[in-house]
């Protein structure tokens, strides 16, 4: 699959990564109040799943991880900022960002920096809009049923693909008939809202400590909240805190604080919402006057076959079973292993030819390490990654044995 067709996936994904982020994580309520008393098994089971709901808001994403300063902007590249450093005064030299991120790797790390406010509209499975507001600027991302659209103001550039239902239909029909071909083979019923909330409450149990949190008023709404506390001291996670909305099981905010910290390292929420149905014109495109567009062929069936083809050899079910039977008995201190001949040869590049790993890693025996207040990774000089929401102790530990 050309480079250009997979530019396409943001287009998709943004919407689903913002509304996805906020069932990960949850921020600190803004006013308290008293709700009917539920279990967390019943807070667990209002959690939306309907597909044909409808809602526009702005949500607020702030995170302190950690990680050093850089520029996340990706028209200016690590060129231009080198060539800066060459013409500016040492004394003015703390003004530049130590290292840059460009393309889709800027994209995956800003949503682990500093501030972002995005608008957000929904209305059923196949109309979205995210509308990330940047300084002087916006990015939007739009599908309309088969239209998806990409359009970064700053750039007057915009990406236009078209999704082939028929093909979107048939990968829908292959996934529902693979998963009732096997649904006999999991532990609870899934018919049963109950018994896959009380399944999911007796595992996570084994590893955390799982309670009813305060409730709270999020955006305007009464909300539940449950907060998790892992067990044992190998997570960098002190604590999550998700918040339900009362009314109609929507994520509105999240939260999680990592050990040693009393402020959130990542939070996410509704700063408002309303659940009227979004006007059809938040969903309409139309490129402006100069703006540059791109036609994107999106990825046929055939284009993926052939990209999984190209790839590392994936490991065998039986393998896959038991790789993910080990992390779920490691709970909270699991660490995941990418062996060298897996790994994507993009992240081989970003090794080789980016300043930015240097400044995001440091060297540790055998290799180097990423840190941040919720995510550590190890990067060995074999070629083997290892990865996890654990001390970086306990990364060398893995690695080591």
């Amino acid at each position: 699959m050309s480079r250009n067709r997979r530019r396409w996936i943001p287009a998709v994904l943004a919407p689903v990564i913002i509304a996805g982020s906020v069932l990960g994580f949850s921020v600190q309520a803004n006013a308290a109040i008293d709700l009917p008393n539920k279990s967390a098994s019943q807070i667990l089971q209002m959690i939306n799943t309907n597909p044909d709901i409808a809602f526009s808001g702005r949500i607020v994403k702030k995170a302190s991880m950690g990680l050093p300063p850089m520029n996340v902007v990706p028209d200016i590249s690590q060129s231009m900022i080198d060539e800066a450093a060459k013409r500016m005064p040492k004394e003015m030299s703390d003004f530049l960002p130590k290292a840059s991120a460009q393309g889709q790797l800027a994209l995956a790390l800003e949503f682990f920096a500093g501030t972002h406010t995005a608008n957000i509209y929904v209305d059923g499975a196949n109309k979205a809009r995210l509308q990330v507001l940047d300084l002087l600027s916006e990015r939007d991302y739009i599908r309309n049923n088969n239209e998806l659209w990409s359009y970064d103001a700053g750039k007057s550039r915009a990406e236009h693909s078209v999704i082939n239902e028929s093909e979107v239909k048939s990968a829908e029909n292959d996934a529902r008939t693979l998963f009732n071909q096997n649904s006999g083979k999991l532990p609870f019923d899934y018919t049963s809202p109950a018994a896959v909330a009380e399944y999911v409450l007796n595992e996570a149990g084994k590893y955390a400590t799982i309670s009813v949190a305060s409730d709270a008023k999020i955006a305007g709404r009464g909300a539940y909240q449950i907060t998790i506390t892992p067990k044992g001291n190998q997570s960098l996670v002190a604590s999550a805190t998700l918040s339900i909305d009362a009314a109609t099981g929507l994520p509105l905010a999240a939260r999680v604080i990592a050990v040693g910290q009393s402020t959130p390292a990542f939070e996410v929420a509704f700063e408002s919402i309303t659940f009227d149905k979004p006007a059809a014109s938040n969903f309409n495109f139309t490129p402006p006057a100069g703006t540059r567009v791109v036609e994107v062929a999106a990825p046929t069936k055939a284009d993926v076959l052939r990209e999984i083809a190209k790839a590392p050899q994936a490991p065998s079910e039986n393998d896959a079973r038991t790789q993910l039977e080990d992390l779920a008995a490691q709970g909270w201190g699991a660490v995941a292993v990418i062996p060298a001949a897996q790994v994507p040869a993009e992240l081989r590049l970003l090794q080789v030819n980016n300043n930015l790993y240097k400044e995001l890693t440091k060297p540790v025996s055998g290799g180097r390490v990423f840190t941040s207040a919720l995510m550590n990774i190890f990067f060995a000089d074999n070629g083997d990654v290892y990865a996890g929401s654990v001390t970086v102790a306990r990364l060398l530990e893995v690695a080591a044995k």
